[in-house]
């Protein structure tokens, strides 16, 4: 988040880094609806529960506030981290905490919601108590069906609690609800304690180094994404230079060497993919330090293309850490 970098009082800096959450929340949310088209793998690294329950609860803080919800966390001060993908259990945890938020608005008296974690054996267990309406005997075993909904008609999907009971089965773990008819509901998850991770992570203590003086065209034809990576990369000691079309960024070719090229892949008129092919014969060796990047839903033809070359890509929406190490990625393997 390059705002945040810069000198700005802790007010706004405390509404910026709410708003990159949100923003890095549905990045999250369009990755895995992309899963099947782009085979995503879920991400995994040693996460802290209670930081995303926290995390999570913020998100619908304004929303739990004007429902006149109070919230009452019980987070295991001791907890042990596991290995999981963090944005897809906030997703889960999100979800959770909307369905409650939803029944209890039913309801005339004051919310509550109390979110409790705790550790047991060699699991973590989570719980989102309510004092909604409860459920329905007959509906508790259809409960984490697709497209089984209570809601009125507009209200609500069907597909959250699916989604949680998907992310948390991922992940190993379990899901359930306990609940009497006037009496509020208990949503309670498991997830195994798991630390494989640690030994992969052991050789990424030291920081990588700045990339350094080298010349860089960015090609995209989105005049922030052109602005964003160039900040980026100018931050880390490179020249840069953009073009906003395949016709400006051949001229450019023609008239200067770069060490990398960023490319998008669908711009109007000549594509990413076309002038790749041009370049390959103007200049080929650029075309191995090329880094392809996309941001919607990719056809047979481009999946065919990336697939059949080995290019590499960065998916849109993307942070400036993620840029980088896709960078380095590209130059070192060149």
């Amino acid at each position: 988040m390059l705002l945040a970098r810069k000198d700005i009082p802790e007010d706004i800096k405390t509404a910026l880094e709410v708003i990159n959450e949100s923003a890095q929340r549905v990045a999250s949310i369009l990755r895995r609806l992309l899963t099947f088209a782009r085979q995503y793998k879920p991400e995994r690294k040693l996460v802290n529960v209670n930081e995303v329950i926290e995390s999570a609860l913020r998100l619908r803080a304004y929303h739990l506030d004007t429902s006149n919800i109070k919230v009452i966390t019980q987070l295991a001060p001791n907890l042990p981290a596991t290995v999981a993908d963090p944005g897809q259990l906030q997703q889960a945890f999100l979800n959770i905490i909307s369905n409650a938020e939803a029944a209890m608005k039913r309801v005339s008296r004051q919310g509550r919601l109390v979110v409790k974690t705790e550790a047991r054996d060699s699991t973590i267990r989570i719980s989102f108590k309510d004092n909604g309406p409860g459920i329905a005997p007959e509906h508790l075993e259809r409960i984490f069906e697709p497209f089984f909904t209570t809601s009125e008609v507009g209200e609500g999907t069907g597909l959250g609690l699916s989604v949680c009971h998907g992310i948390i089965a991922e992940h190993g773990g379990r899901i359930w609800v306990e609940s009497q008819p006037g009496k509020g509901a208990t949503f309670f998850i498991e997830l195994p304690v798991v630390t494989t991770v640690m030994e992969e992570k052991a050789p990424a203590t030291q920081a990588p180094s700045r990339l350094g003086k080298m010349t860089v065209l960015v090609v995209d034809d989105e005049p922030v994404v052109r602005e964003f990576v160039s900040q980026v990369l100018k931050a880390e000691g490179c020249e840069v230079d953009t073009a906003g079309s395949a016709e400006e960024a051949l001229e450019k070719v023609n008239s200067q060497r770069y060490r990398l090229l960023l490319l998008d892949i669908k711009m109007p008129g000549t594509s990413g993919i076309e002038l790749y092919r041009r370049l390959g014969k103007i200049s080929p060796s650029l075309t191995k330090r090329t880094l392809f990047i996309t941001g919607d839903v990719m056809g047979e033809r481009t999946r065919d293309f990336l697939t059949r070359t080995g290019a590499p890509y960065i998916v849109k929406p993307f942070d400036a850490p993620k840029l980088l190490a896709e960078v380095r990625r590209v130059l070192y393997s060149s």
